[in-house]
């Protein structure tokens, strides 16, 4: 089988590509379980496992065109991979971007460069923390950094946060759907007020049995949930990014994070001929 150091799907260059994959490779302020910034590289190398061809869409993806730009610079501390975060948006304008993590924290790097009115997560924990360890960007607080671009925010999966931070999801009118009361229903009844939907999954929202992952939490979401939300909502999702995945030695979570990938290109290239 042959393996190379781009994901396996990508067949285009960036100037005719419709989607964009890109890697972040900062872990910088892991808490628990060290090795994100592995995953970019990881994911790619899982991709070669994959067929290309979708059966949940029904879409070939040797027909969709698909550039893999490599690993944006991470050198430097958070504020350098802001600003080359931003410098590489300025190039891929009217395209879909989708990050690989990388900590959560390279969310909000990204959808500070898109016009969205609404974040839609996958993650057990808020991460709504005004700081922690003495750091605004750190991954315990991304999705407070998110909330003060005037966002909505949408959460599936949250199992784990402290009073401090739920209060503040309360206060800010912030949906939660935690694992147990999860409805699709419910949700696509919450985001239908929203045209431009950013999805964020954080690999910790599923449940351990399925990842390996920086700050896993016990009785999570079951990963096929992200196939039912390509199915309902892609049509308004632009952009979408993977984070927290640590890769194991039997590639098990990068394949997980590929082949999400691949189907969320699949579906939105679905989508989007439909629309034609």
């Amino acid at each position: 089988m042959h393996i190379d150091s781009y994901f396996a799907i990508s067949n285009s260059d960036l100037e005719d590509a419709e989607f964009v994959i890109f890697g972040v490779p900062y872990d910088r302020s892991q808490s628990f379980i060290p090795g994100s910034r592995f995953a970019p590289n990881a994911v790619r190398v899982a991709s070669w496992n994959l067929e290309s061809y979708s059966p949940f869409f029904d879409v070939d993806l040797d027909f969709v065109r698909v550039c893999d730009t490599g690993n944006i610079n991470v050198d430097g501390g958070f504020q350098s991979v802001l600003r080359n975060v931003e410098d590489f948006f300025a190039k891929i304008k009217g395209k879909t971007p989708i990050g690989i993590g990388g900590e959560h924290t390279i969310s909000y790097s990204i959808v500070r460069n898109l016009k969205v009115d609404c974040y839609l997560v996958i993650d057990a924990h808020l991460d709504l923390r005004n700081e922690f360890d003495g750091d605004i960007y750190n991954h315990a607080c991304t999705c407070r950094r998110v909330s003060e671009l005037g966002l909505d925010l949408v959460y599936i999966g949250v199992r784990s946060c402290t009073k401090e931070e739920m209060e503040y999801a309360r206060e800010r009118g912030l949906k939660i759907f935690k694992p147990f009361d999860f409805e699709i229903e419910k949700l696509e009844d919450c985001l239908s007020p929203y045209d431009r939907i950013y999805l964020s999954i954080d690999f910790d929202g599923f449940d351990p049995s399925y990842v390996t992952v920086s700050t896993p939490e016990p009785f999570g979401m079951n990963p096929s949930i992200v196939l039912d939300i390509f199915e309902r909502f892609v049509d308004r999702i632009v952009g979408l990014d993977i984070v927290e995945i640590v890769p194991d030695s039997n590639y098990k979570t990068p394949m997980l994070g590929a082949r999400i990938v691949q189907e969320f290109v699949a579906s939105k290239s679905l989508s989007s001929n439909k629309k034609l």
